[in-house]
């Protein structure tokens, strides 16, 4: 299903007034008649804040500086364009505001009087919550005809994950607490999945906001199940969905401030890690592929490129497919022999002609073997197929679904 991507703003004035539109010039135009905020329709290539910034000044001469998005308003209709409309208030601009614009008469109406106004039926229901103060609104709202049928509300807390043994602004994902549909939902940070790619741009916000980290660009790249660990700077940095040439590798690791680092993983373990002294730290795919081609050890040799000691490495083991349900081959276990010799059993059972691995155990062991201190490495999260409405699982949902991500960034 479709999705026309716009914004809808409300600004607020000193007076707890609110700066509403009339909407009476514009021809067949299906908010006729009704008071409703200001807004419109993304243009080729914006974000919802550029969006929300050039439609609030193009309609009310106004330039915002302090504002809030508190969520996707998803607009389901019969009649009309199916719409996911971004949902912003602000408090705080400067210039001077228009009268009328090419849609309508704009006026300050106060706070007590804006659920008296003519208006969809449905927005009321996330116009209320707004003007009570609420941060987070996502809705879904649903109309045969002009007729409201559905309103639900889809606002769900986003639950990031973060170790106790990592100092620095980080975080693993899971599904919860994003604007995604479907076998997408809700938190799909995949930008290769076939998601709308708006709705994985606010999905990313959320989770790098989730992390602390305030600024919306970061490292990612083509994942290949290699063992490429790139040292990556301010050269890299791309927002979601941005242009330019992608690394091709599976590991990142940096001694820069404000560039965070990402990696994908759906199954795969996800491994970040961080040197306070040197100020280093590192975002890695281990999937069984790169764990057994020593991602690991490239990983930790590009710390120690960076000043780093083995000793002085911290790592998070996050949330990935775990021995109960992770099922190889005997290639696989052969593979495991050779990189971590002879405790290698101790991380697989026999299950048939088929083998059973512990691969977070795996990746964990090696991290020890290259030198990080056992008290150093923590372990987060649960087993992914375990738990498929916690998590995307490419092994439960065969391969139908979004991607979880982790990051991490040195202040």
């Amino acid at each position: 299903m479709a999705f026309m991507n716009s914004t809808l703003c409300y600004i607020r004035n000193e007076n707890n007034e609110w700066l509403l539109l009339h909407r009476t010039k514009k021809e067949n135009d299906l908010n006729e008649g009704k008071w409703i905020g200001v807004g419109g329709k993304f243009e080729e290539g914006e974000t919802a804040e550029q969006c929300v910034l050039r439609e609030v000044y193009e309609e009310t001469g106004l330039t915002l500086t302090d504002y809030r998005l508190h969520g996707v308003i998803k607009f389901i209709s019969d009649k009309w364009e199916n719409e996911d409309m971004y949902l912003y208030s602000a408090w705080k601009y400067h210039g001077t505001c228009k009268k009328e614009c090419d849609e309508g008469r704009l006026s300050w109406i106060p706070a007590d009087k804006v659920l008296d106004l003519p208006t969809w039926e449905g927005d009321r229901f996330f116009l209320k919550p707004l003007l009570e103060g609420r941060e987070k609104i996502d809705m879904l709202v649903e109309y045969e005809g002009d007729k409201l049928v559905r309103c639900e509300d889809l606002a769900t807390k986003l639950e990031t994950i973060k170790s106790s043994v990592l100092s620095c602004p980080h975080g693993f994902s899971t599904r919860a607490g994003g604007v995604s549909e479907g076998d997408y939902g809700s938190l799909n940070l995949g930008m290769n999945r076939g998601d709308e790619a708006a709705r994985v741009i606010e999905n990313w916000n959320r989770f790098l906001g989730s992390a602390g980290i305030d600024q919306r660009t970061f490292v990612c790249g083509q994942q290949v199940h290699g063992n490429k660990v790139h040292i990556a700077d301010e050269k890299d940095l791309r927002p979601a969905y941005g242009k330019g040439e992608m690394n091709v590798c599976d590991g990142y690791v940096t001694n820069r401030p404000n560039v965070p680092l990402a990696i994908f993983t759906a199954d795969c373990v996800p491994l970040l890690m961080e040197d306070e002294r040197t100020g280093a730290v590192g975002a890695v795919h281990c999937g069984w592929r790169s764990t057994v081609a020593d991602i690991e050890k490239n990983a930790v040799d590009a710390f120690i490129s960076l000043g780093s000691q083995p000793a002085d490495i911290h790592a998070a083991i996050g949330p990935a497919i775990d021995k109960c349900c992770f099922e190889v081959g005997p290639e696989v276990v052969e593979a495991v022999n050779d990189l971590i010799g002879e405790c290698a059993p101790s991380f697989y059972d026999k299950r048939g002609d088929k083998f059973m691995l512990d691969l977070r155990g795996v990746v964990r062991q090696r991290l020890i073997m290259l030198g990080v201190p056992k008290a150093n490495i923590d372990t987060v999260g649960e087993c992914t197929m375990c738990h498929p409405r916690k998590y995307f699982s490419h092994r439960y949902s065969n391969g139908s679904r979004g991607s979880l991500a982790c990051v991490i960034m040195r202040r």
